[in-house]
């Protein structure tokens, strides 16, 4: 059974508190606890549980997974779930058990604040009685030891790596602690979930790609999370936040061998001689192994990776002898250099000011690395430094590396028996080991999909089962890694049956299976993973007589819904992110295919929250990674008039209008003197070689025209006259200091000023498209815009992305040139088809942000999802051409084309269907809506000589 969410009435006040296990620190990174209330409940009528926690739970009743939570939100606005319940409960003893994790770190989803989990049941009795049962000191917790603490991060968005270890015994649950009433605490304003529970689809994989023996690699590895203790906070995700230090320990060995040290592009140190990637002649005996951190620039750096590759078995020990208590040490820099800035304030700094902080960051690791100890010099070294001795238990390997290294050594179809029952029978799946190596089942789904593990497996105390995923393997059999990211987890046994959920969601086709530290046979069986996705409505359709549109418009549908949680996100594997600017367009798809109006408010509502801290919206909320791309922020505008436009929802205008001019009013205060916006923030568009580096750059001003505009039809519909007489007259500056750049000679906008006042000598489409978008261009630069958009020259900086040409087609469309867009929508997504994409893709082969041997980097991207928009607007001509879709102006284009049929979703309404055919010389149309909604036909070129006949009746 899965939650089904409820508007919270308030009908019971709470009488809660937040509560955890007792700590000195409850800002401690990946902690994880179990709470537990035994409830003895009379015949009920009605229950529901209120529940959040920081920063997230999954709630079980009387065994039962009931929903995971909560929804991401601000602290400010903080966001609890309320779930009817009754379904899981009965008369007599009921058990409610919660596991909560706090992830101690900054993340792109939420800005973790300290531990705490809150919970409310609510009943309503059969003889009509209330009474609620909430977290208190009543309640039991216990740490949740077998999900280990000190794991890595995912990824720079993502929270801790999973390392599950069933060996560890349960603790024993004692009283919570409370930390303050429900009300009381650093979450402010709560307010209840408003958008559905994710799915919960149980799929089997779809084939078994391959069984093969891989190598033992002859390596440890070691990963510390160094900045909980460089700052012993909660740490943004930033990448001006310093990281800097040494680690330092005894490696001790009984014969000579050769080591080879791989320290992550920072520098490490064996008896003061620099060791980094080169295999190192090792004598008999204690050496100081010193591991600097001379990389202290980048998000991707709060956690620090050292990899030894040995073939001898060697040890580890405390440098300074404290061995009892560790075998490392951490050496922290001077205070003076823990510098910590959100990203968009560091641009805003002056280059002297960069200089200074980066120089004196740089020279601290230059004191590091030239003071390089040995055995003998280390006491001395540390004499006047703090540092801190690391236990064991601290300090995690990296399963990751394993895999990203994995060395395939032959077949391993020998050592499995039945593999087949992975894919449907709950019977078993025996994994013998090998001397060779190690076991690896490669899953195919059949398609990209996301969710969490779900097994069954008998196997010996230790046995290891990593669990990895990627989203392509190359035809010749390479597979591609996604840079920085743990796609995967690992599970350790413990003796006998194991059954295991995954806590975490994770997206793959491919998903490895790797046994390691095998000594006897083991038992794989039920494996599944749980689908789990924004449950979408599939209201939109579209089919037509060109089978490879119909290929694209199904991948790209898919595509979308795979980026759809509880908000819409980039992609599903290695970021889960609301990006504002990718939501916009998201939102636009997700109107015609899903009709999904919730999920696009509350992406909106999350956006605003960041200008209650921030001077524009950020490019991705909430946040930790504060950072500001001027398009994106300006397509939120954009997005609140999508939304209007959609659903007609006056009293959510009325809420989101302040916010909306805020955010331009903000923006207005970066004008240069010609009065374009103009800051030193992230002001990219596009992978595509746009001249962008600058703080002018002219796509920036054009999307604020865009956001002005979009606003202003809110001001019409608000009647805030004084608010949309600023917006002309802002509009008016911006367009005439565009207008006053155009270059007679090459027909075109440039790209941006320079720092120097020197016009940029670059062009691209993107200005041309842009600027007939919006309505920017006098009427004598059209056709030469138009045509740098049919036929650029050699010269001119192209579309890289998906994402973008959604705006060349709507220009495109703009200017009458429908077909023109669904022949760019064959070519750019016919070498997704060629290789058989079941999903579309971040950008096109070749874009500029990823130039490896794969096809694209991400290849489950729904910016991209466009055809699902436009083919249904363009093929099947279903335009709405009233706010909340009260009117539609069905005019297909039928180019090329015998028959097509769809549907187009409505907001809270019957979708709009029409399919139309072409036999001989008549084109037959029949469109259906809801009741009350106009349909009326509009003829086009397309359509010739035709004679037409519209519902029936004969129109032309």
């Amino acid at each position: 059974m899965n939650a089904t969410f409820a508007e919270n009435t308030d009908t019971a006040r709470w009488t809660a508190s937040w509560i955890w296990n007792k700590r000195d620190n409850y800002a401690c990174y990946n902690d994880t606890i179990e709470a537990r209330k035994e409830v003895t409940l009379p015949a009920i009528k009605a229950a529901t549980l209120r529940i959040t926690a920081d920063t997230s739970y999954r709630l079980l009743i009387n065994g039962e997974w009931v929903a995971d939570g909560p929804s991401r939100s601000w602290p400010e606005h903080y966001q609890y779930d309320v779930i009817p319940v009754a379904g899981f409960l009965k008369e007599g003893e009921n058990t409610i058990h919660i596991i909560a994790k706090f992830y101690g770190i900054g993340t792109f989803h939420q800005i973790p604040v300290q531990a705490g989990l809150l919970a409310q049941l609510d009943v309503t009795a059969s003889d009509g009685s209330n009474f609620s049962v909430g977290t208190d000191e009543r309640w039991q917790v216990r740490d949740a030891v077998a999900w280990i603490q000190n794991t890595p991060k995912q990824s720079v968005q993502m929270g801790p790596f999973e390392i599950y270890d069933a060996r560890q015994p349960a603790k024993e649950f004692v009283p919570a602690t409370v930390l303050c009433k429900a009300l009381e605490g650093p979450w402010k304003n709560f307010e209840s979930r408003d958008c559905p529970f994710l799915s919960r689809i149980v799929q089997s994989p779809a084939a078994v790609h391959a069984v093969t023996v891989v190598e033992k690699l002859p390596v440890k590895s070691f990963i510390f999370p160094t900045t909980n203790w460089l700052y012993g906070d909660i740490v943004y995700s930033n990448n001006h936040v310093a990281v800097t230090g040494a680690y330092a320990t005894v490696f001790e060995v009984d014969t000579a061998c050769e080591v080879l040290m791989n320290p992550d592009a920072n520098q490490v140190y064996l008896d003061g001689k620099n060791a980094n990637g080169k295999a190192f002649h090792v004598e008999p005996g204690r050496h100081l192994l010193y591991f600097v951190l001379s990389e202290p620039w980048g998000h991707w750096r709060h956690d620090s990776e050292l990899i030894i590759h040995c073939e001898e078995a060697f040890r580890l020990s405390h440098p300074l002898g404290d061995a009892a208590n560790g075998s490392w040490c951490f050496i922290y820099p001077d205070p003076k250099v823990k510098y910590r800035f959100a990203d968009y304030a560091w641009a805003l700094l002056s280059v002297e000011e960069q200089a200074r902080i980066e120089k004196e960051v740089s020279d601290c690791i230059t004191g590091f690395k030239d003071a390089a100890p040995d055995l003998d010099s280390f006491p001395r070294f540390v004499q006047d430094k703090k540092m801190r001795t690391i236990s064991d238990a601290e300090i995690t390997p990296s399963p990751h590396y394993l895999f990203e290294n994995r060395k395939v050594l032959s077949s391993g179809n020998d050592r499995v028996v039945n593999a087949d029952a992975l894919l449907s029978s709950s019977s078993g799946t025996i994994i013998k080991p090998s001397e060779k190596g190690d076991i690896e089942i490669i899953l195919d789904f059949g398609t990209q999909n996301v969710g969490y593990y779900s097994f069954e497996l008998h196997a010996e105390e230790g046995l290891i089962l990593d669990l990895f995923g990627v989203e392509y393997i190359a035809p010749d059999g390479a597979v591609q890694h996604t840079e920085r990211y743990r796609n995967g987890m690992r599970y350790i046994c413990s003796e006998g049956d194991n059954t295991f959920l995954s806590l975490n969601r994770r997206s793959q086709r491919y998903l490895f299976l790797t046994f390691r530290n095998q000594t006897r046979e083991a038992v794989l069986k039920n494996f599944k993973l749980i689908e789990s996705t924004y449950p979408v409505k599939e209201e939109g359709h579209f089919a037509c007589s060109d089978e490879g549109l119909n290929r694209i418009w199904q991948i790209s549908a898919y595509t979308l819904k795979l980026c759809m949680e509880d908000v819409f996100t980039d992609c599903p594997l290695y970021e889960q992110t609301l990006w504002v600017g990718d939501s916009r367009n998201e939102a636009l798809f997700g109107y015609t295919a899903f009709g999904s109006a919730d999920i696009a408010k509350r992406c909106i509502k999350l956006a605003a929250h960041s200008l209650d801290h921030h001077p524009m919206v950020l490019a991705q909320v909430p946040t930790t990674w504060e950072t500001i791309i001027p398009v994106w922020s300006f397509l939120w505008n954009i997005m609140i008039r999508d939304y209007y436009e959609f659903t007609k929802d006056k009293d959510f205008m009325e809420w989101a209008f302040p916010y909306a001019m805020k955010n331009l009013r903000n923006a207005a205060e970066y004008a240069d003197e010609k009065g374009l916006f103009s800051a030193p923030f992230w002001n990219m568009f596009d992978w595509s070689g746009i001249d962008d580096r600058h703080n002018t750059v002219l796509h920036n001003s054009m999307f604020m025209v865009g956001a002005i505009d979009a606003t202003a039809k809110i001001a019409q519909v608000l009647g805030q006259e004084e608010d949309l007489a600023w917006l002309k007259d802002r509009r008016s500056i911006l367009v005439n200091a565009l207008n006053a750049l155009w270059q007679e000679d090459a027909g075109a906008y440039p790209d941006s000023i320079h720092a120097d006042g020197k016009i940029s000598p670059k062009y691209s489409q993107h200005t041309a498209f842009l600027s007939l978008l919006f309505d920017i261009a006098e009427d004598r630069m059209r056709p030469s815009l138009l045509a740098h958009l049919m036929d650029p020259p050699e010269n001119m900086t192209r579309i890289g992305s998906p994402f973008a040409i959604l705006y060349l087609f709507s220009a495109l469309e703009k200017e009458g040139l429908g077909h023109e867009v669904i022949q760019r929508i064959r070519s750019a997504y016919q070498p997704m088809l060629d290789i058989e994409a079941t999903t579309v893709w971040e950008t096109f082969a070749g874009a500029l942000n990823y130039k490896g041997a794969f096809p694209t980097r991400s290849h489950t991207h729904a910016w991209s999802s466009a055809p699902v928009h436009f083919l249904n607007r363009i093929i099947l001509g279903i335009v709405s051409d009233n706010a909340g879709c009260a009117s539609f102006t069905i005019s297909p284009d039928i180019t090329g084309l015998t028959w097509a049929s769809g549907s187009t979703a409505c907001y809270n309404k019957e979708p709009v269907s029409v399919s139309w055919t072409v036999k001989e010389s008549v084109l037959e149309i029949k469109a259906s809506g809801p009741d009350g909604v106009d349909l009326h036909f509009k003829p086009n070129d397309s359509h010739g000589s035709l004679e037409i006949v519209f519902n029936g009746t004969k129109v032309r």
